[in-house]
């Protein structure tokens, strides 16, 4: 009786063992992943921190706008496309007939680039890109497809960075 008490302890002891060593594995790698995930989504909050913006409606015509976004942050805001990737995209909501219509604005104009409360402008082929304490103003139309803007309606236009940011006010035309 003595031998086969000592070894069944002996194999509920490596099964305990084994069993506290997977576990202690498991925990370890879902701590270790957790940290990951925690330091990106901490990396991504102080980038987006990092990113203001204001933006004015400067005129609203029947299936046009045209806005002035403004970089109060400390990040560049790029404006041109490159390799087919739009970095903003602008949202325009508007009412025509008791029927409100949003579309996304890929496809706008920049121009102006100028410094913040100056009348110094940049050359928009070669500086494509707000800097803080920049400001762009920017054309856009409704798709031509679109219902015009009615006269005395409400338009909410919404300039989203590449970051994740946005800055939205409403005019009327």
């Amino acid at each position: 009786m003595g031998f086969s008490v000592t070894i069944a302890s002996s194999i509920v002891l490596i099964g305990i063992i084994t069993a506290f060593v997977s576990v202690s594995t498991t925990m370890l790698c879902g701590f270790r992943e957790v940290y990951k995930a925690a330091n990106d989504y901490l990396s991504g909050e102080k980038e987006r921190l990092d990113v203001r913006l204001d933006l004015d409606v400067n005129s609203v015509n029947a299936n046009s706008c045209n806005i002035t976004v403004k970089n109060l942050g400390s990040k560049t805001i790029f404006l041109s496309s490159q390799n087919g990737f739009q970095w903003n995209t602008i949202v325009v909501s508007y009412e025509n007939n008791s029927q409100w219509h949003s579309y996304l604005i890929e496809n706008y104009q920049v121009l102006e680039i100028k410094v913040s409360g100056t009348n110094t402008t940049f050359n928009i082929t070669i500086h494509n890109f707000i800097n803080p304490g920049e400001e762009a103003q920017i054309f856009f139309s409704v798709p031509e497809d679109a219902p015009d803007i009615s006269l005395n309606g409400v338009v909410d236009v919404a300039f989203v960075t590449h970051y994740g940011i946005s800055a939205k006010k409403e005019a009327v035309r």
